[in-house]
């Protein structure tokens, strides 16, 4: 392909991006969701949802559209769907504190279809996300098979309904006793998070990295918990974590007024609490800021701002072998910068960084050069391809102007298999039931083309292949509960399909392993590391005995050695043979003159 076609092909290709929705500068639609069913009493005892709620409606950017729903038996509008603003922060703070744990139920079916009202098609200028919080089972009644038909409901006309709208669903399991299937198949099919909280303590930073992936919000860099601020900046919002015992937060201004939570200057709002300081401050004063408070990885400085940076937002679930071409903008007043004497001193750097160590770095460059698309546009691009291999990834996007700084952050998993396949005990293990469970990821292969057939093996001549059946919209699953309880079985999946583009998947998963732990395959090194066992069962016998079998043990070792030693030299004379005859045979052919040469004339 020559450089002309090329170069007219990315700036296609770039176009095309950056008028897709997944793309950084979007209109933001956050749904939050909260269990007060009467379980959370046990499972969050000091109320932490309260102090998690004010973090995360106090980090909202402005002008995001966002609602709040606490639901039990029935649902409640906590926070009415409005545009943010410090008006509706000051309502969302202040019903923060009417959460409880009074509900009788836990009717997530009604909620989700009350907090997505009006999302009935996707909007390709709106980023929607829900952020759904729980610590049960979905229970609507007394009447299980209720309860039941709604869970079923979820999985089958809400859940589509949502993936048709283009919505992110992130879930937060509060508790070993929440449905983590159904929350895992919420998330996974709607290329949303899953996250597990340990105890209550967690909520305030899961529901603050839920935040993050649901507005990606512009950022500062904090250095030494120093930041710089430009005179582009409207608005400055600091989240600072700190310990129960920590001393209290101070802020310094850049001219050196220190201010902590018990006195601050009129255009400064500040909310403490105990595990976090939550500042805003309007028009800031330029220059450099210094924060006097425990460094922590998870301390932010986020910022409205005339200047801002905008990227691609990439999916939360990449195929192992996908390529994207990343895209980072600068926006001032909402239109993109092309101002070359502007765009000469500014340096975009990208950090991608994965769970396995491994680190890669670039220098962006808006020069029309490797991977940019055109000179002096605007657009940095950056073609991602080698460095996505599986695991869980960082991305962190740096912007330095001399004058102002700006980071971005993203996280997302890379996958050598289009589904989450898991095979787990069903209720007591005791009874050795298993239950199988497939749910494909978001993006990665479209449901109503999947197939998955399977190979079950136990390692004692055991072999049987059958069909995983789809129960849900969004799940494949099979109940194991018919095999001899002491033996160990594994699973190999094969799931086929294709992508939402048409392209074809085919995937092998496993082994899956269920049942007894005890019988497992024996292999040669197996079978050597049980010997010393056996000695042990001698030297518990007939002294006598033993020692007889030691001494015959010694004289056969000793006539093996002599055996091993007179088969070694046989099969090295035979090589060196070989070898020699090989030799001479071709050593005598090369001294031969071909035919073909000798019909060549001679001069």
């Amino acid at each position: 392909m020559t450089r002309y076609l090329r170069s007219h092909l990315i700036i296609l290709l770039t176009g095309f991006i950056l008028m897709s929705p997944v793309y950084g500068d979007t209109q933001k639609e956050i749904r939050i969701l909260i269990d007060v069913s009467g379980s959370m009493k046990w499972n969050d005892p000091e109320n932490l949802r309260v102090p998690a709620l004010k973090l995360i409606t106090g980090l909202l950017p402005k002008n995001t559209n966002a609602g709040v729903w606490t639901f039990g038996k029935y649902v409640n509008m906590l926070v009415p769907v409005g545009t943010v603003d410090n008006a509706w922060r000051k309502h969302a703070m202040t019903a923060a504190g009417k959460i409880s744990s009074h509900g009788l139920y836990t009717n997530i079916e009604d909620t989700l279809a009350d907090a997505s009202w009006g999302w009935s098609k996707p909007d390709e200028n709106a980023q929607r996300s829900i952020i759904l919080l729980t610590d049960g089972y979905v229970d609507i009644s007394a009447n299980e098979t209720k309860s039941q038909d709604s869970r079923s409901r979820i999985l089958n006309v809400i859940l589509p309904k949502l993936q048709q709208a283009g919505v992110t669903i992130h879930t937060i399991a509060l508790s070993e006793d929440a449905d983590t299937g159904l929350l895992r198949q919420l998330a996974t099919a709607t290329n949303g998070s899953h996250e597990q909280a340990q105890t209550a303590e967690e909520l305030e930073r899961i529901f603050f990295h839920m935040f993050e992936r649901a507005a990606d919000p512009d950022t500062l860099p904090l250095e030494n918990n120093s930041v710089l601020v430009d005179d582009s900046i409207e608005e400055l919002t600091l989240l600072v974590f700190h310990g129960e015992h920590s001393p209290p937060t101070r802020l310094s201004t850049p001219n050196g007024i220190s201010f902590s939570h018990d006195k601050i200057p009129p255009n400064v709002r500040w909310h403490h609490e105990q595990r976090y300081d939550l500042v805003t401050i309007d028009e800031p004063m330029v220059g450099t800021w210094h924060i006097d408070a425990d460094v922590d990885p998870d301390n932010r400085v986020m910022v409205v701002a005339n200047l801002k940076v905008v990227t691609t937002r990439l999916p939360e679930n990449i195929s192992l072998g996908d390529q994207f071409t990343f895209l980072v903008r600068l926006l001032e007043n909402n239109k993109t910068i092309e101002k070359k004497e502007f765009l000469h001193f500014i340096k975009v750097n990208v950090t991608q960084e994965s769970d396995t160590g491994e680190q890669w770095d670039w220098m962006m460059l808006d020069n029309g050069r490797g991977n940019d698309a055109q000179p002096s546009d605007g657009t940095y691009t950056l073609d991602l391809d080698k460095s996505l291999n599986t695991g869980t990834h960082h991305l962190t996007v740096e912007v330095d102007g001399t004058t102002f700084k700006r980071i971005h952050r993203q996280t997302f998993h890379v996958y050598d298999n289009p589904v989450l396949a898991t095979i787990e005990p069903l209720g007591n293990a005791d009874l050795n039931e298993y239950v199988l469970t497939i749910i494909p990821r978001a993006g990665m292969i479209s449901p109503e083309t999947m197939q998955v057939n399977a190979r079950l093996s136990d390692g004692q001549g055991m072999e049987e292949t059958m069909t995983i059946p789809r129960v849900n919209h969004n799940e494949w699953r099979l109940l194991f509960s018919d095999y001899p309880s002491d033996r160990a079985y594994q699973l190999e999946l094969v799931v086929s399909g294709e992508k939402p583009s048409g392209k074809p998947v085919s995937s092998t998963i496993g082994p899956l392993r269920f049942g007894s732990s005890s019988t497992i395959n024996t292999t040669a090194s197996d079978e050597i590391a049980e010997e010393p066992e056996d000695v042990t069962k001698d030297e518990a016998g007939d002294p006598s005995e033993s020692t007889a079998n030691i001494s015959d043990a010694a004289q056969e070792t000793e006539t093996s050695w002599w055996l091993v030693g007179f088969q070694v030299i046989l099969f090295n004379a035979i090589i060196f043979a070989g070898l020699f005859f090989s030799y001479k045979r071709w050593f005598s052919s090369r001294m031969q003159v071909p035919d073909s040469w000798k019909e060549l004339p001679q001069e």
